[in-house]
This record gives structure tokens, sequence and C-alpha cells, in this order.
């Protein structure tokens, strides 16, 4: 047993390590320069050629972060871009893609660069990673490479033109949820006068619904759903969302029909919860009324419940 609680807590510590590795990409790029910075002669002259990414915005950001820190230093001379990009169509090479060491030296000794600096940044598992190498322009020695683990930011996610997975049930096309609960009945009295007591008399709320949310703030539900004293109705319900962290409030407002007798439905009310795996668990609240033979029913539910999304979309 003892075995067993030391290997589980040797697992949680290399979670926990491998966590703090990993590095927003603005933080990586000053990591990046102040690792090579130690090992570079005062004076020397150096060049970022090429950064390989999914993205050219993504490349040529880094790009130029890289040669802004590394002019900030102080330390060394940074070849300016734009005498880069004039290379690019003579010598046929791609900042944002790989270039092979002989066309990265042909450019260094162009320039007058004494260290080049390239790399590459790509997907890797649940993040990304970086990995930067110097080379001397004159031998083509490798005399450093750094390798770190990116996770998601906003910056990164923007230059991406992609979502963090973490965020991902907040953007999605579609919405299914149910929930279960209990049912209040206000004015009991008015419901019999209208002739609702041949209904179940149980104080059961449900609902199932489906809704599309084009927007973030919007969405708009196909609902299933009703009590145990007046039956079920099919109502359309817009709903006003917000997702602030890991938290989802829902406000919606409509109009259904009892699957019973075909009367009109209003209904309105909220829906709180927290992000619980893939989807989010919430309570309820849903004020149900409905206008017959002059008389106003009225009744609140309250449930609990679980709402997941289907088909990621765009930010």
């Amino acid at each position: 047993m003892k075995k067993l609680i030391v290997f589980g807590l040797l697992l949680f510590c290399a979670a926990f390590v491998y966590a703090q590795q990993a590095m927003v990409l603005d933080d990586a790029i000053i990591d990046s320069v102040d690792f090579f910075s130690s090992s570079l002669k005062s004076g020397s002259t150096v060049a970022i050629t090429n950064f390989e990414a999914e993205k050219k915005e993504l490349s040529e950001f880094i790009i130029q972060e890289l040669s802004v820190a590394f002019a900030n230093t102080g330390k060394v001379r940074v070849v300016e871009r734009s005498r880069l990009e004039m290379l690019q169509s003579e010598l046929n090479f791609n900042m944002s893609g790989s270039v092979s060491d002989e066309t990265a030296q042909g450019i260094g000794r162009m320039i007058g660069a004494q260290i080049l600096f390239s790399g590459s940044i790509s997907e890797y598992r649940d993040m990304y990673r970086m990995r930067i190498q110097a080379i001397v322009v004159e031998t083509a020695e490798v005399i450093g490479t750094r390798t770190i683990n990116i996770k998601y930011d906003p910056t990164l996610t923007g230059l991406l033109g992609k979502i963090n997975p973490a965020d991902a049930w907040k953007y999605q096309w579609l919405y299914a949820g149910f929930n279960v609960g209990y049912s209040v009945q206000l004015n009991r009295d008015a419901m019999l006068k209208t002739g609702y007591e041949y209904y179940l008399d149980i104080p059961l709320a449900f609902s199932i619904y489906a809704m599309i949310h084009p927007f973030d703030l919007f969405g708009i539900a196909l609902d299933f759903g009703g009590d145990g004293f007046a039956g079920p109705n099919i109502s359309i319900l817009p709903t006003l969302t917000i997702r602030p962290s890991s938290f989802e409030i829902d406000l919606f407002l409509g109009v259904g029909i009892n699957v019973f007798d075909g009367t009109i439905a209003f209904l309105g009310g909220g829906r709180a919860g927290h992000k619980a795996g893939p989807g989010v668990l919430y309570a309820e609240i849903r004020p149900i009324g409905w206008i017959h033979e002059g008389i106003i029913p009225f009744h609140i539910n309250l449930t609990l419940g679980y709402q997941i999304g289907f088909i990621n979309r765009k930010k």
C-alpha cells in the first residue's frame, strides 16, 4: 500500500513539474534570448534567418520578437529584417519555412552575420514546442539549441487563429442538455378550475433541449420540458449566454405549446453552472405560466442538469 502511495505521489509531482515547464510564447522568446546571450561574444552580428511555423503570422511574430529581444540586450548587433527580405526572392528561401544549412550560410555571408539563428514551432500533445538553434556562419557549427514547451495563451491562439482546447467548450455550434428536478405549484386552485386535475399531479420537473449557438452570446433552443402538474411543452427559447472563465450563465425567455391541450405557455428563467468534464453541470430555475379560460396557472421548476456542446466553431 505504501508503495502505491509513493508511486502516486511521484506521478503527481512529475505531472506538476511537466506543467510548470511550459511557458507562454512571450516568456519563451525572452528565455531563449537570455540562454543564447550568455555565450555570444560582445559585438557579434546575429541574424534570424527563418522560423518554421504552420502560420506565416506566427513565424513573422517570433522572428520580429527575437530580433527586438536580441537588440535590447545591447551585447550584439542584429541584422535588419528588411535586408533578409531583399534576399528571399534572389536565393529562393522562405523565412516562414525550413532553410538548408548551406543556404543559411550563404545568407549569413551576404549580410555579414557571424551567428545565425533559426527555429521551428509545432503542435506537441496539448501544447506547442519551440526549438531554436544557433550556428556559426564560417564553420556551420551548432553552438547551442534551446527547446521550450509553449502553452496556449491569447497571443499564441490569436496568431494561430485557433481556440485554446481548454476553452473549446465555449465555442460550439450546437449544445444539448437535460435536467430533472422539482416543480413548485404556486396556485393549485387556479389549476384545478381549469381542468388540470386529470394530470399526474406529481412534483416532477424535466427538460430536454437542443440549442443552436452561432454567436458567443446568443443561441436559440428547441425545448421539450414541463412537469407532472401541467404536462410537457414544446418551446422556442432565445437564450443569452455568458461564459466568464469556467462558469456559464444562461438567461432565456420564450413561448411554448402544451402537448396535451395545445394551450400557449409563457416561460423564462436561467441556469448557472460550472464546467465539468466536456460539458457544464448546472442548476436551473424556470417559471412557467399560461392563460386558460381567463385564469393564469403558474408554477416554478427547480432542476439540476448537464449540457454538452458539439461541432467546433471559430472564436
